[in-house]
């Protein structure tokens, strides 16, 4: 042929069409025309890693990368060949490096995302210094990218801090949009439990609070909001509420679930005037680099005034689906809520921006939908369960505090199921696991213990529902593959918790409403102490290591009498924490309560 060009096309071509004889054939014949061409030695490697031999895919395309530094490429298969031949740290190393040239080079954040997950899979000491070889090669200005993007390799909150920092020390440098972006991104990986390092107790009350208070300080200031709200003076009544969420939507998510319970209540069974204010004010669209990125849900249909109705009731709500966060949006909820002028704000739920808003013109109570240090500017802070203390809260935040308990109600449950119905085997055990964000919450560490578990109960199953993506495939790699399903959305989980043996929690934040309809159908449950499902099921259903874990789990499977015990202490537990209704009427009186707090 008569370049190396042309013979390079015609062995990709044979490559692509997998005639890999023919391929391999001509990138030798390159490099015996220019011995260490990295191209060809780049694709004998791909080659080599193909037909199952990493070592000598690592060799050759470690010589690529010798010849030519500049491509990413080259070193994330660098990274692919060498985990394939078991040098995990070199690996990770390599892939830090097609990382930090991507990054440079302004890529987006798809292929930013996978070479961090590949790195994210090590152990914490690799991880660290796979975003050491990152920080080291960085050359973006981009603070919010930077400590993120090294956040999400090495999980060390000391990232979050310095960027934290850097906002509370020069805010105008950062816009409204990009500072609320930032709080979501950093709020939403610390509650999917993605912190390695770091006092997450900590940072929360003092570095993020102080943050937080900003954003909310900065917005009202910089989007002109304290001038169009009137201060409400003390009323000595409620009989108008505002329920102000972060977003509502729709048939399937518990909090929405949970909005609408607590809004038709204190409409028809306290007789209060009642709006739900639906702001959709988490992070919609992307505001800066931060990573990873994502956005938050938007019901289409929920659009300015309406009602809506479910399990046999109407609600009114005013809804804001626009997809930004900036002034002409604020400047209209605002508008909208001085309007309606109620008698008290009740923030459905912590980090609730728009209530935190009024807090210095109407009494505003935070009643936090999660466990947890809530940040907060209302006048009261409702606990979450009824145990809840204020044990290393900021004293503002304490003398705040009221107890409370964030009670349930059921979710209608069908008729009879049997397993067939749900794609599983009758007659062994069966665990459920049950989540909005499995896909995130499901870790290695959680998979590995359900492997040893499905190893110690050969006939047993694990089944986890929940709306997912990436789970089923990592289900696919364990050893006990067969035995671990992926059911997806559930629509009556009653009925599946009714067919189960128990209930196994990994280490997350949420979960709580899965777990507390797992007690009212006398579902025992096996869980560690932290996160919102250690909060709801009390101490009897929490162990203290993943040893004692793996043991309870079995034992439930094996021991009839302590599954009965368990089983009654489930629904006794579930009666203790499930009445609503009392706690509605508790938030009433802490309403009062707050007019003149």
């Amino acid at each position: 042929m008569d370049t190396i060009e042309q013979t390079l096309t015609v062995a990709t071509e044979h490559h692509r069409a997998g005639r890999t004889a023919e391929a391999e054939r001509l990138y030798r014949e390159v490099l015996a025309s220019s011995p260490g061409h990295p191209d060809a030695l780049h694709l004998l490697g791909v080659i080599a890693l193909q037909g199952g031999r990493p070592a000598e895919a690592a060799d050759l395309i470690g010589q690529a990368v010798a010849g030519d530094q500049t491509s990413p490429l080259l070193h994330a298969n660098l990274g692919h060949a060498l985990h394939a031949a078991g040098r995990t740290r070199e690996a990770a190393l390599s892939f830090a490096r097609a990382l930090t040239l991507l990054t440079n080079q302004g890529e987006g954040w798809s292929n930013v995302n996978s070479l961090a997950g590949l790195i994210r899979r090590y152990d914490d000491e690799t991880r660290r210094a796979a975003a050491a070889e990152v920080d080291a090669g960085y050359a973006m200005g981009d603070v919010m990218r930077r400590r993120s993007l090294l956040f999400l390799l090495s999980g060390d909150l000391a990232h979050y801090e310095a960027l934290t920092r850097a906002v509370l020390a020069e805010p105008m440098h950062f816009s409204i949009p990009s500072i609320h972006y930032a709080f979501w991104g950093m709020a939403m990986q610390m509650f999917q439990g993605a912190v390695r390092t770091g006092d997450v107790g900590r940072f929360t009350s003092d570095d993020l609070m102080r943050f937080y208070r900003l954003m909310v300080e900065e917005t009202i200031r910089r989007f002109r909001l304290a001038g169009r709200m009137r201060r409400a003076q003390p009323r000595g009544e409620i009989k108008r509420v505002a329920l102000i969420t972060n977003q509502m939507l729709g048939e399937g998510h518990q909090p929405t679930a949970d909005a609408f319970d607590y809004a038709r209540r204190l409409q028809d069974e306290f007789g209060r005037e009642v709006v739900i204010i639906n702001p959709n004010a988490m992070a919609i669209t992307g505001e800066n680099g931060f990573v990873p990125e994502y956005s938050y849900n938007v019901t289409e249909d929920y659009q300015g005034e309406q009602t809506i109705a479910a399990f046999g009731a109407r609600v009114p709500m005013i809804s804001f689906p626009q997809k930004r966060f900036d002034e002409e949006k604020l400047q209209a909820i605002v508008d909208r809520v001085d309007a309606w002028d109620p008698d008290v704000i009740v923030a459905f739920g912590s980090s609730n921006v728009i209530a935190d808003l009024f807090a210095g013109a109407r009494p505003v109570i935070c009643l936090p939908t999660s466990s947890g240090l809530p940040l907060t500017l209302g006048r009261l802070i409702l606990g979450y369960d009824e145990g809840d203390g204020t044990d290393g809260w900021p004293a503002d935040l304490a003398a705040r505090f009221r107890p409370y308990a964030f009670g349930w109600t059921l979710p209608p449950g069908g008729g009879a199921q049997t397993r067939t119905d749900f794609g599983l085997a009758e007659g062994r055990p069966l665990f459920v696991t049950v989540g909005n964000r499995l896909d995130q919450e499901v870790g290695a560490d959680f998979l590995a213990l359900v492997d040893d578990l499905l190893d110690r109960l050969p006939d047993a199953q694990v089944a986890f529902a929940g709306k997912v993506d990436s789970l089923p495939d990592r289900l696919l790699a364990l050893r006990n593959a067969g035995r671990a399903r992926s059911l997806g959305d559930v629509a009556d989980v009653r009925a599946l918790y009714r067919l189960a043996t128990a209930y196994l929690n990994p280490r997350r934040q949420g979960g709580g409403g899965s777990a507390a309809f797992a007690l009212a159908e006398g579902l025992p449950v096996v869980t560690h102490p932290t996160g919102d499902v250690g909060r709801v099921v009390s101490s009897a259903f929490q162990v203290a290591d993943d040893a004692a874990f793996l043991e309870r789990a079995a034992a439930l499977a094996t021991d009839d009498a302590l599954h009965t015990s368990q089983s009654a202490e489930a629904r006794a537990r579930f009666a203790a924490v499930g009445d609503r209704r009392a706690s509605v009427e508790r938030l009433l009186a802490y309403a009062l309560e707050a007019q003149t707090a």
